[in-house]
């Protein structure tokens, strides 16, 4: 079974920070990185302040640094591509671009000279991903301890969808409507990608309306772990979830891409759980009926009945600032901004939650939290 290292770390401060990842770490085995060249993912999605806890912290980014550096890692590289990325694109609001400079390791542009790769699991369909994949030895992914309004919970697996530039992941929400085939193409990306390891920042977490606009939760835990899947199985089973009733999870285990339930060296998930976090509701099981009819419908028929059944996002007049990043963002053209305010066509809507990531004034709504 897979090993996934838990320890408990209340602070940013970085001399407790770097004890307890290397602590994490090496219980988890991580692989060595002497004389190799790493790339580090770490989740920053909109570059949002640290203080939102919507961004991996840079403490942590820099402890893995100084652990890669001990370890004797040739070149260490750090890159993410959030939905609406600029040219120009380098994390300075989370103070990420800074820790980069800081530590003398290389911020990556994930748009430069994309590479076109058949995604496993999606029927054959092509994904661009970004180049310096062809160029190093390791990949870590740094998830932020999240839930999230489409997949329930976001983590190690779902982190590696920003290797994925800029604006061709706003197509997959077209190709991949529901929850069940959009875990396909995350799964199928973590098995193109091969990451090696994956540390999570669970010391400040978000609960409710994640990605981005959820409410700050004091988690007080690092998560460490060779098996991305395994690892996001613990994170579920802290929120208070079911893991099995997570699609990535599910998916994972699926397609013998993730051992679980995974086996804790230090501490235990199961003990770990948050009774009173503030966890997404999760679609009903298909009715009866539907299930003896849903076998002879048209696939792309089922797609479209899974996807209404979702709900669509709710526009807030009031704290909108008008940016049109969720115009801009919409991978099906539902939205548009009309007198000041935004009108979505709820008939185009593929209930993706792009434009509740993205926006900055929490002036979206989507009420199914518990």
């Amino acid at each position: 079974m897979s090993t996934v290292s838990i320890v408990k770390c209340d602070s940013y401060d970085q001399d407790i920070l770097d004890e307890k990842v290397k602590e994490a770490c090496i219980s988890a085995s991580m692989p060595n990185a002497s004389g190799k060249t790493v790339l580090l993912k770490p989740n920053i999605l909109s570059d949002a302040k640290q203080d939102k806890c919507i961004t991996t912290n840079p403490a942590v980014v820099r402890a893995m640094i100084h652990l890669l550096k001990e370890q004797g890692a040739k070149e260490i590289l750090v890159g993410d591509s959030p939905g609406l990325q600029g040219p120009s694109f380098s994390a300075k609001n989370c103070g990420i671009a800074q820790l980069c400079k800081d530590e003398q390791v290389r911020w990556v542009d994930f748009t430069k000279n994309p590479q076109t790769h058949i995604i496993p699991f999606t029927h054959g369909r092509k994904l661009q991903l970004a180049s310096v994949l062809e160029t190093v030895d390791l990949v870590i992914s740094l998830p932020k301890f999240k839930t999230h309004q489409l997949m329930y919970t976001t983590g190690a697996t779902k982190n590696l969808f920003g290797l994925v530039p800029g604006l061709y992941k706003s197509p997959c929400h077209v190709l991949y409507p529901t929850r069940e085939s959009f875990a396909s193409l995350i799964v199928g990306i973590l098995a193109t990608v091969k990451p090696a390891f994956a540390l999570m920042d669970g010391i400040m977490g978000m609960e409710g309306a994640g990605p981005a606009n959820g409410i700050q939760r004091k988690v007080g835990y690092l998560l460490a772990s060779k098996d991305l899947i395994a690892l996001d199985y613990s994170q579920a089973q802290i929120m208070g979830y079911d893991p099995m009733t997570i699609p990535i999870v599910k998916e994972g285990i699926k397609r013998d891409l993730g051992n679980c339930p995974p086996t804790y060296p230090l501490l235990d998930a199961s003990d770990l759980v948050i009774k009173d976090f503030l966890r997404l509701e999760q679609q009903e099981k298909t009715k009866f009926f539907g299930s003896l009819v849903a076998p002879f419908l048209p696939r792309k028929f089922k797609k479209q009945q899974a996807v209404r059944d979702r709900q669509a996002p709710t526009f807030l007049p009031d704290p909108c600032i008008q940016c049109k990043r969720c115009v801009e963002i919409c991978p099906v053209e539902a939205l548009s901004l009309v007198d000041k305010h935004i009108e979505i066509d709820t008939s185009l809507c593929v209930r993706c939650y792009c434009c509740h990531e993205i926006c900055p004034a929490n002036a979206i709504s989507i009420e199914h939290a518990k």
